[in-house]
């Protein structure tokens, strides 16, 4: 399983702080994300895909881009607002 954590926007769309879910692709993973958390569609996800309005990041730490990213059981998905701001 995948864990995937909600922060700022998302956890408001969601309803939820985390959700848990089966590895894949990463578009497969986004896709089921929206079924389990309709709050977050369209706003946050589109299509198995994330919007400008939010940033994905395995760990915290690296930033995946490519809908084709494989997320494997134990990786910890942080799903977080993409705000602009200084």
């Amino acid at each position: 399983m995948v864990v995937i954590e909600l922060y700022g926007l998302p956890r408001q769309r969601a309803g939820a702080e985390r959700c848990e879910l089966p590895a894949g692709p990463l578009h497969e993973v986004l896709g089921a994300l929206a079924v389990a958390l309709p709050g977050l569609v369209p706003d946050i996800l589109r299509d198995g895909r994330l919007t400008e309005h939010a940033l994905i990041a395995v760990d915290g730490r690296d930033l995946l881009i490519a809908a084709d990213t494989m997320i494997l059981d134990g990786m910890v998905l942080v799903l977080i607002s993409a705000q602009s701001g200084g």
